[in-house]
């Protein structure tokens, strides 16, 4: 199987059009006629994971964060974005990175990782391209027993806003950095949503949930986005390409 079968198959189930119009998902580094030794998947591409990619006899990595995420002036040496790309060209390893798309599209992050919460989604509310998902959160639990699962489901302390005695019903899973759209915040507190799973939550938005009575578990960026290694490994794998997970970590301190 070549580089561009490979790249044939995520997009078969992530479509770039679903991608955000500020993102660039798709092909980083390629070398589309190479046969595929191995595939190594990774949240970000650094230096020590193209390493490790040659070190494990992988010639494509898959990532879910862009390597280029905006136009290069210059590659130069000892930036890691630049050494990422330098080492990959100069040891044949093609780079793809499947984001926003991965994130929108139905089965994608979003959905992994509400199914993994309990949330079951409702397409209707928010069905394929948008980069969250709405859903019934299983059984009669209060804010705090949600928040002690999520914290379980992606094994990192969360952080929360709201009463944890507060049944819930209803919840708001967006991977990333959706903590960032205010305008989501909005439409949860009109539309009589109980909980918003996401990260990267704004100080201003924060402190207007805590005031309106919407409840809000925060993850870290990584912890809510880990899990694209699981689908993408799960896609790859069910056509017989052999994938490793590269050995990454949070770069928070833990």
């Amino acid at each position: 199987m070549k580089v561009k079968d490979i790249i044939g198959i995520i997009e078969s189930y992530a479509p770039l059009e679903l991608q955000a119009d500020f993102d660039n998902s798709g092909a980083q580094v390629c070398f589309e006629q190479d046969e595929v030794r191995g595939v190594l998947l990774c949240l970000d591409v650094t230096p020590a994971v193209i390493d490790e990619a040659v070190s494990k006899g992988a010639n494509m990595v898959v990532s879910h964060h862009p390597l280029i995420f905006r136009p290069f002036k210059r590659l130069t040496a000892g930036e890691f974005a630049s050494d990422a790309v330098l080492k990959a060209a100069a040891a044949r390893v093609s780079v793809y990175s499947a984001h926003t798309n991965l994130d929108s599209v139905l089965g994608g992050l979003n959905d992994f990782l509400a199914g993994a919460l309990g949330v079951d989604v409702d397409i209707e509310r928010a069905g394929e391209g948008e980069c969250y998902r709405i859903g019934t959160v299983h059984g009669s639990v209060t804010f705090g027993q949600f928040a002690e699962r999520a914290a379980q489901t992606v094994g990192a302390h969360v952080r929360t806003i709201g009463n944890k005695d507060k049944v819930i019903a209803t919840a708001l899973v967006s991977t990333g950095a959706g903590g960032g759209d205010r305008d989501m915040f909005a439409m949860c507190l009109n539309s009589g949503v109980d909980v918003v799973v996401t990260a990267e939550v704004k100080h201003d938005v924060a402190v207007s949930c805590a005031q309106e009575g919407l409840c809000v578990v925060e993850l870290t960026h990584y912890d809510s986005e880990k899990c694209a290694r699981n689908i993408l490994a799960g896609l790859l794998s069910n056509r017989g390409v052999d994938c490793l997970f590269a050995s990454e970590k949070s770069p928070y301190n833990e």
